[in-house]
């Protein structure tokens, strides 16, 4: 199941503009969202388990930083 960007705000109560602020950064392309000409498709048991916090997702960036200390 998908959502529109404001209908997955209200869904787990944070702004529209968090969301999309924090593309790339806590969300990423491909699991927590799909972008489409003119708008964005909310998958919403990812978006379910980051509020959960039952998983966590890095970013590329982050990943290869702790990789390289670790």
């Amino acid at each position: 199941m998908y959502r529109k960007t404001r209908d997955m705000a209200k869904l787990i109560g944070y702004s529209p503009d968090y969301l999309l602020r924090n593309r790339g950064v806590h969300f990423f392309e491909g699991v927590h969202y799909f972008t489409k000409t003119k708008r964005i498709d909310w998958k919403v048991s990812r978006m379910v388990e980051w509020v959960e916090n039952q998983s966590v997702t890095v970013s590329p960036q982050a990943q290869n930083i702790l990789d390289m200390v670790s």
